[in-house]
Order: C-alpha cells, then structure tokens, then sequence
C-alpha cells in the first residue's frame, strides 16, 4: 500500500458568512494523480488556496509529507516541494524555456541582493551554475 504525499483533514474555510469549505478531507498517495473536480462555486480554488498557504482555513490541517504545514507560509511550502501553478501562464516571451524555469527556481537560490553583487567572491556564480544543471536535467 502506497503512503500519502498529502493528507488534507477537516478543512473548513468561511469568508465572513460565506462557508467555502466545511470539514472538508481527502488524501493523496505518493505518486497518483488526483483530481479535484465540481461545479462553479463548489470551493476547488479555495482548498487549492488552502493547500498552497493563500489562504489560511479556520479549522483543520494539511499534512504534506507527514509535516503539518498548516500554518507555513506559501514559500515556506515551496522549499518543501509543494507549488502551485494557475491556468493563465505568466512566461516571460522574451526569454528561453531554461530561463523561465530559472525564474521558477529562484527561491531555492541561497545568495541574495546583498551577497548577489558578490557574483565571483560569494559563490552566487557556483550556485547559480548548479541551479543550471538542475535546469538543464529538467
């Protein structure tokens, strides 16, 4: 039997009296594909809201890798493996395929506008020649 990646347990969001989400829970096993599916107004982009860390739920826990990430912030949830991706794609046209890639990975990256400057001395340019390689596997 196949562990879940994601275990999503009594989930309720309420946006003032409006209940988008009521104990709301599902899982995920490691390396399925799993859908979220139903009509306009039935609350699928709220629980992916809650599942990324947009929104925060008023009850319940989301449980990614057997981590309660609940309350971590979306980029938090990021160096942990989880993203989200929305159905309009924001690639920049000027750019190659393995720089938009690069765009993505760019919370991953340890150097910052402070060390950044210090391409050479700082090991930005080591870091960033590993991020390439990743990139170029991908």
């Amino acid at each position: 039997m196949t562990a879940s990646i994601l275990n999503i347990e009594q989930i309720s969001l309420a946006f003032g009296g409006v209940k988008a989400l009521t104990d709301v829970s599902f899982s995920v096993k490691k390396g399925s594909v799993f859908s979220i599916i139903g009509p306009n107004g039935a609350g699928k982009t709220s629980m992916l809201n809650c599942i990324s860390g947009r929104y925060r739920p008023n009850s319940g826990k989301i449980i990614f890798d057997g981590k309660n990430v609940t309350d971590l912030r979306p980029n938090d949830r990021a160096d942990l493996g989880m993203g989200r991706t929305f159905q309009n794609l924001a690639l920049f046209g000027h750019m190659s395929v393995l720089d938009n890639i690069m765009v993505g990975r760019h919370h991953l990256l340890k150097n910052n506008w402070l060390t950044g400057p210090l391409y050479w001395v700082s090991g930005a340019q080591k870091e960033e020649l590993a991020h390439r390689r990743k990139v170029e596997e991908i």
